[in-house]
């Protein structure tokens, strides 16, 4: 990556609809979306890396395309739209795959003349590694004078994957559109917050002004504005329209379900779990609403109270985890995230203090689940209840990772990564080290990079 430093200062707030964000010119310091690209540019056959590894179970024997360093410049995955800290990298966006280049000169250490930053995204269809959009963004900006008070333009901050206004994945782009001082005019900072959805169709622009507007996080087609005086935060949505508002705790919140989505008040342990509608900020029911599961009632005396807690599950479901106060004992049901109405009934399991943080891992369709609380993995089916396997006493212990579109669990087993069948258990095969998938695209197919930074599209097979 190169080094750079700082954009010079701006202020002034300016949020509404942008036009002409992508178009057809190419400025020194903005932002350009280019269309299909020439046969040449896509993943050709003849440039294509050839893949050396071993086999994966649960992937192709052999990768669909692959894609080397382009202008002697390798690829990288890119950033997260929400700024989640210490969040990895993310290489998938619905159907496609997006990848980023750096490709800013080197800005010597006593240069203090103004410097662009120019990093370039590729949006590619996962299936065949043909290019469906390019996004070049350029940005100006002033070296660091050593203090180290401004802000570095870096390419994970300009092209991220984040979620739109109905909770589908969508690229974001970061650009610039800053000017430098001239005469009476004072320099500014002008950031375009630009939405795509995975096939490289504008969803929306904004635009906001100043330094300080440079890298908000983006929630569900929204910009978290900077905090203010106020107990409430504003999200504005990219594109214009009226602005979101809700209360300033629900900012570090989650959010599950679709559309604007959900977030929740209390951890069910200590206060009972309410689920909040972020559309309208309102309370839509809490778990001392809720009738707990017969095995669970049946653990309480007179005064017993009930544990609840809850983890995401797919579109708008959720899992609840029922105990009783002061117990291990756990059943897993299914509930109906607007509503709280319970779906399924699903398995006992056991649930200790030191182990709560532990998220049941779901599959794609949100249909089968598998976690390991404590007393070894269980799997299960989340729509009906019915339990598909639980680990054996004398089995290895089963940490689950990721269940794959096509039914295929990657767990830890001790000290190696397995991969089962995620309907029976059955092991398929020991995972080469160093090569665990940890994302697949909505039509299965997946990203491995080897040691000299080449990457190989795999798609998932069926267990």
């Amino acid at each position: 990556m190169k080094t750079r430093t700082g954009l010079f200062a701006g202020a002034v707030l300016s949020l509404g609809l942008v036009t002409g964000c992508n178009g057809d010119g190419d400025t020194d310091a903005g932002t350009k979306a280019t269309g299909t690209p020439k046969a040449s540019a896509s993943a050709s056959a003849a440039a294509q890396p050839v893949y050396k590894g071993e086999l994966i179970p649960g992937l192709a024997a052999k990768p669909a395309w692959s894609l080397g360093p382009k202008d002697g410049e390798f690829y990288s995955c890119v950033g997260d739209a929400l700024d989640r800290p210490n969040h990895d990298p993310i290489c998938t966006v619905g159907d496609a795959v997006l990848l980023l280049q750096d490709l800013s000169p080197e800005a010597e250490d006593a240069d203090t003349e103004l410097q662009t930053a120019h990093f370039v995204g590729h949006l590619y269809d996962a299936a065949t590694g043909k290019e469906r959009k390019t996004f070049t963004v350029k940005c100006l900006y002033t070296p660091d004078d050593g203090t180290n008070t401004t802000y570095t333009p870096t390419p994970e901050k300009h092209i991220q994957v984040g979620e739109w206004k109905d909770g589908s994945p969508a690229v974001l782009i970061r650009g610039c559109e800053n000017t430098k001082a001239s005469g009476l005019k004072a320099a500014s900072v002008k950031t375009v917050y630009t939405m795509y959805d995975p096939s490289g169709a504008e969803l929306g622009s904004s635009a906001l002004v100043g330094e300080e507007k440079v890298e908000l996080p983006v929630v569900r087609g929204h910009v978290l504005l900077p905090e203010d005086d106020s107990d409430d935060r504003s999200y504005a949505p990219i594109g214009g329209g009226k602005e979101l508002v809700l209360p300033a705790e629900f900012a570090e919140q989650t959010v599950i379900g679709t559309g604007q989505g959900y977030v929740t008040e209390g951890d069910g342990v200590y206060d009972p779990v309410s689920v909040i509608d972020r559309n309208t900020g309102k309370t839509l029911w809490s778990t001392t609403e809720l009738t707990p599961p017969n095995a669970v009632v049946k653990q309480l005396d007179d005064d017993g109270e009930v544990d609840a807690e809850l983890y995401p599950l797919r579109g708008d479901q959720a899992l609840l985890v029922w105990s009783a106060s002061g117990s291990n004992d756990a059943v897993i049901t299914t509930v109906d995230l607007p509503t709280g109405d319970t779906v399924a009934a699903g398995p006992q399991t056991t649930l200790e203090e030191l182990t709560r943080d532990r998220r049941p891992v779901v599959s794609p369709d949100g249909k089968t689940a598998v976690v390991n609380f404590t007393d070894g993995a269980v799997a299960w089916n989340t729509q009906t209840g019915a339990e598909l396997w639980r680990q054996a006493a004398d089995e290895k212990d089963i940490t689950p990772g990721l269940i794959t579109p096509r039914g295929v669990l990657y767990a830890g087993l001790d000290n190696e990564t397995g991969a089962l069948a995620m309907g029976t258990k059955e092991l398929i095969g020991m995972l080469p080290m160093n090569t665990v998938p940890d994302e697949f695209t909505t039509n299965g197919y997946t990203l491995v990079q080897d040691t000299e930074g080449h990457f190989f599209a795999f798609k998932a097979e069926k267990a």
